[in-house]
């Protein structure tokens, strides 16, 4: 027997989502909003957060777009097998891994990401392609 077919139905709440965002996708997440016709005023993150968005739209914005906090969100939601990229940029930026569940809670953690993010403001961290692999 093979592995069996996932399948990629449901809704994710837009909030659920940018709780994964961080920046480093380098404009993917802005180009996946806009895909979908959700407006951002702030230039960052949607303004309806309790939006709701076909599963299937999320996973295009990761596969198609790179959207980094699409692929985290899917990672989680599906428990894929496949690396943070939440994990991977929050190491990047504040030198530490393993901080990715701590994250999603701790705003005391988050706001000492935003005062790191600046040196990284041009940066671009790249999916890798066991992310890509496991959305497919």
């Amino acid at each position: 027997m093979g592995t069996p077919v996932r399948v990629w139905s449901g809704e994710i709440r837009v909030g659920d989502w940018e709780r994964y965002y961080l920046g480093l996708d380098g404009g993917a997440h802005q180009k996946a909003l806009d895909s979908l016709d959700i407006a951002y005023r702030d230039g960052v993150r949607a303004d309806e957060q309790n939006l709701m968005v076909p599963v299937e739209a999320v996973r295009r914005a990761a596969l198609e777009l790179g959207d980094h906090a699409a692929a985290d969100v899917l990672r989680d939601r599906f428990e894929l097998d496949s690396p943070s990229m939440l994990g991977r940029g929050l190491k990047l930026v504040l030198g530490q891994g393993g901080l990715e569940h701590r994250y999603l809670d701790d705003l005391s953690l988050q706001l000492r990401y935003i005062g790191y993010r600046w040196r990284f403001a041009k940066h671009v961290l790249p999916m890798p392609a066991a992310v890509r692999a496991a959305l497919a």
